[in-house]
């Protein structure tokens, strides 16, 4: 009987553990996705940027 309250002990530890581990691995991807979104955004702009300066190539007049 207390070998097995010594294990159920071990595995509420490693549960909580493994808990805090997920939700700490979840926030940062969180954050990546974030970064990946703005990023998307700013690349996005730049073309739009560049389709608006960069002149439009003319066909050659013979």
């Amino acid at each position: 009987m207390m070998s097995q309250n010594r294990q159920d002990k071990k595995d509420r530890v490693r549960s909580e553990l493994d808990f805090d581990v997920n939700r700490r691995a979840e926030s940062e991807i969180q954050g990546l996705s974030r970064m990946l979104h703005l990023l998307n955004e700013k690349i996005d702009d730049l073309g739009d940027f560049a389709r608006r300066t960069v002149p439009h190539s003319q066909p050659n007049e013979k």
